[in-house]
């Protein structure tokens, strides 16, 4: 077993029943970082930094740490790195780093002693954070990087890191940070019990292999605080994914230096905060096709509301309220009803198609404003990649072919304007439950009158 890790021996308990049994556990040790540099023509040894670390990886977690907080601005700087043993120490434990600069290098200790950041409870001013990173020597002016990467790649990150993640498969108790290029290619990952160790050994692993992260993204297992875009913007890194939410202040700063900064990421879905420029906008696959609701759709669009209702209501009702709740709305026989409403003119229902499989609809009807959003329901599988805008945009086209304004549901951000929906689960909802999804609104549309 590695110093990573621990077993312990524990009792488990299971109702009543209690067993012995095994379990491991990530180990946390403080790393004392040292560095020997001179001040004001003197040669001193000064302790920067003890960080609770999982042991592994410890030299490229000094190099990443002084590299990200400005310290250095390239291994140049470097002339020597190693464990350092205290001569009376009884037990030899690898828990001091000592980094040797080269002459030539000059540190203000003092200036140096409330530079670091380490929880986003430190009390340190947000502007006086953001203004640090601003003024450091080594830092990047703007990250304009310019590349720009599908949904689908992004997408595709978690897993891959997921199946990299050794020792959390052993522990499931660590974070990690992983390296990607724009091919979605895993360049290298780093697990360790805190967040802000997992990248600065990242960082530290790609400056010693000579790495330029001009043209990668990074991608860490939990939130995005303010101290990880800080890293990433001082190593140059243009985009930052994050599972989890980023705090307001990690918005700022990736907005003050043009990093994508994502937040949320799902197997299909997540939030762009800054930079959205670097994300390509979907592009509707050329087997996806749309018409109007036909009689031969009506069998597909009650599966397709089916499926979606089991997903969003799974945990709440059993299989056959479901099933009851969707039939009486979407029952082949009944849809087959709103044939003469549509040829009328009364309501639209537009039908998306990949090959000939419903993947999703929507449908409009006149409300005392005008045109209203019904329904709209996509399959999850298709979430994110242009269909629900196009069936959306097939609406608002039918709005304005009546020839007068018309008030329509459009994705846009919360206003005040009109009625609010949300979209969850691949269909919408038309209630005000403040969720993390995208809203949608009422839309007052202005139709194109000819030129007399």
């Amino acid at each position: 077993m590695t110093r990573s890790v621990q077993s312990f021996d524990i009792h488990k308990v299971h109702g009543s029943v209690i067993e012995k049994s095994q379990d491991v556990l990530a180990v946390e040790e403080p790393l004392e970082i040292q560095v020997a540099a001179f001040e004001n023509g003197f040669s001193t040894v000064k302790s920067l930094s003890v960080t609770m670390r999982t042991p592994s990886h410890d030299i490229e977690l000094a190099v990443g740490f002084l590299f990200t907080e400005g310290i250095i601005t390239s291994l140049s700087d470097i002339h020597d790195i190693h464990y350092h043993y205290p001569a009376l120490q009884k037990v030899q434990h690898q828990n001091i780093i000592r980094v040797v600069l080269k002459p030539t290098i000059e540190v203000d200790f003092k200036k140096l002693q409330r530079h670091f950041y380490t929880s986003s409870s430190c009390g340190v001013c947000g502007k006086a954070s953001i203004n640090a990173v601003r003024l450091a020597d080594s830092c990047p002016v703007r990250l304009k990087t310019p590349f720009a990467v599908s949904p689908d790649l992004i997408y595709s990150l978690p897993q891959t890191l997921r199946q990299s993640q050794e020792i959390f498969d052993q522990t499931g108790g660590l974070h990690a940070a992983a390296l990607f290029d724009l091919n979605g290619n895993l360049l290298c990952v780093r697990e360790d019990v805190g967040r802000h160790n997992a990248l600065d050994k990242l960082i530290g692993a790609e400056l010693l292999s000579g790495r330029d992260f001009e043209r990668t993204i990074l991608l860490v297992s939990g939130r995005a605080s303010f101290e990880l875009v800080q890293k990433a913007v001082m190593a140059g890194i243009p985009m930052l994914c994050a599972v989890g939410a980023p705090s307001s202040l990690a918005v700022e700063l990736a907005d003050e230096f043009d990093m994508t900064l994502i937040g949320f990421l799902r197997p299909n879905r997540f939030n762009i905060y800054t930079s959205d420029w670097r994300v390509k906008k979907p592009v509707l696959s050329e087997r996806i096709t749309f018409r109007t609701f036909e009689p031969k759709d009506a069998q597909g669009i009650y599966e397709t509301a089916l499926y979606s209702f089991r997903e969003t209501y799974k945990n709440v009702f059993t299989d056959e309220m479901i099933e009851q709740m969707v039939r009486k709305d979407f029952e082949p026989e009944s849809l087959l009803k709103l044939i003469d409403k549509i040829e009328s003119g009364e309501m639209c229902f537009y039908v998306a198609l990949d090959g000939e499989r419903v993947i999703g609809f929507c449908n409009f009807g006149f409300c005392e404003k005008g045109l209203e959003l019904r329904r709209i329901y996509l399959h999850p599988d298709y979430i994110g990649k242009g269909v629900g805008k196009r069936l959306l945009e097939l609406g608002e086209q039918f709005a304005l072919s009546t020839g007068s304004e018309k008030y329509f549901c459009f994705v846009h951000k919360q206003n005040e304007i009109g009625k609010r929906f949300y979209f969850k689960n691949g269909f919408f909802h038309n209630d005000n439950e403040d969720l993390e999804d995208q809203w949608f609104m009422m839309k007052e549309l202005k139709p194109k009158h000819q030129s007399p």
